[in-house]
């Protein structure tokens, strides 16, 4: 699951984990963003068992390779789901390492991003309405890099919130999978530590679009122009309407 912040790719996360044969965790490995994966742990794995596992592994490939056989243990055919958002930065180096893996892009309007920003202490680019707005092009140009692999399933989180039940035949369709009708109940994406804080409490609620295009009553005149101005191109490009339509 890879997305620019606050896409909507915690909300994915939890409907596929909700699947039968799939599971994930609550957080995020960032291994492959992080500044030195080395100081820190992964997968919410012990200190001990994280420093087993960079003993025995020759890269950070084989360590995130090492890292998900650990947790499939006793599995059976369950399927790991991963999610760092900022991970879509990567995908060329991903696709080539990970030739099994598959993944699913989420695409939301960088303005509203913005405005969920605002409510997450852990973003660092929501200090301001150009940092953000870079970072967001940033993401949404890496990932159009890669649009020709057929190992990426592209969505809109718009899209996603107005008709959950018909986008989510189709993920799971690329899956490979069946769809299973509790993986849109609130109580089971919302069965997870994270929903507890604010910046994840529509967890809890039923899948709705209430929030798209927040940022025509959020944001300042001044910021849309901004937002506008860096990434105006890419929002036209997804069909996203500019600051004054």
């Amino acid at each position: 699951m890879v997305g620019a912040p606050r896409s909507g790719t915690t909300l994915l996360q939890r409907v596929l984990a909700s699947h039968s044969s799939l599971y994930s965790i609550e957080g995020e490995t960032g291994i492959f963003s992080a500044r030195n994966y080395f100081t820190r742990t992964h997968f919410r794995f012990s200190a001990e068992d994280t420093q087993g596992l960079l003993d025995r592994s020759s890269d950070i490939v084989d360590f995130f390779a090492n890292s998900v056989m650990l947790l499939n243990e006793g599995r059976g055919d369950e399927t790991f789901v991963e999610k760092t958002p900022q991970h879509v930065r990567h995908l060329a180096f991903l696709l080539k390492h990970f030739p099994h893996a598959i993944f699913v892009h989420v695409i939301r309007d960088g303005r509203d991003c913005f405005c969920s920003a605002q409510g997450h202490p852990n973003i660092p680019q929501r200090s301001s309405v150009s940092t953000f707005a870079k970072y967001w092009k940033s993401c949404i140009k890496s990932a159009r890099r890669e649009s020709d692999s057929d190992r990426i399933f592209t969505l809109k989180y718009e899209d996603f919130t107005a008709d959950a039940s018909e986008w989510l035949d189709r993920i799971m369709a690329f899956l490979g999978k069946e769809a299973e009708a509790d993986q849109l109940d609130p109580a089971r994406t919302g069965d997870d530590q994270r929903s507890a804080a604010k910046h994840f409490k529509r967890l809890t609620t039923p899948i709705s679009n209430a929030t798209v295009e927040r940022w025509r009553t959020e944001l300042t005149p001044e910021q849309v122009a901004v937002f506008d101005r860096i990434a105006g191109t890419e929002l036209q490009l997804h069909g996203y309407a500019a600051g004054g339509a």
